[in-house]
């Protein structure tokens, strides 16, 4: 083997792909609006999410800081009836949508992830790890808009 094959084969960097992330960003927008469609007026969503087996899980979309061009929401997602296991069932996160550009994307609340981390590293993420997380809320998107219905405080019919 010659030392530029060599060279070649080491200096080979993870190059995230921005076209798949930009797109996945803008999907996630969408699929938060479809959730949040009729009721852009509250402040907090909430959803049951019935799976294989009987399982009931909750979704909850809350409302936190707007701006002109951007909101955050925190999202919860965990089983309906805790279960004590040895590893953790609930999943929190922050999303923050841009308005402007119709893209949404993770972050945890006060920095957003990096599209490439060298690896190994100390904190053991994956070197495409903002698309993999963005990825996860697409997931849970969608499992919610085909598997979930909404639960309102306030009941949506009145008796005659």
């Amino acid at each position: 083997m010659t030392n530029a094959m060599k060279t070649e084969k080491t200096s080979k960097q993870y190059v995230p792909d921005l076209v798949s992330l930009q797109l996945l960003g803008e999907l996630n927008y969408r699929r938060l609006g479809k959730l949040m469609r009729g009721h852009e007026e509250m402040d907090s969503w909430n959803f049951s999410i019935h799976s294989a087996g009987d399982q009931e899980s909750r979704l909850r979309l809350t409302l936190g800081k707007e701006s002109r061009f951007t909101s955050e929401i925190a999202l919860e997602f965990g089983p309906e009836i805790p279960k004590e296991l040895l590893f953790k069932t609930t999943l929190s996160m922050t999303v923050r949508l841009y308005h402007d550009v119709g893209i949404a994307e993770i972050t945890d609340g006060h920095r957003q992830y990096s599209g490439a981390y060298p690896y190994p590293n100390d904190a053991m993420l994956h070197r495409d790890e903002k698309f993999r997380l963005n990825q996860q809320l697409a997931d849970l998107l969608e499992l919610c808009l085909k598997h979930g219905h909404r639960l309102n405080n306030t009941l949506s019919f009145q008796f005659a």
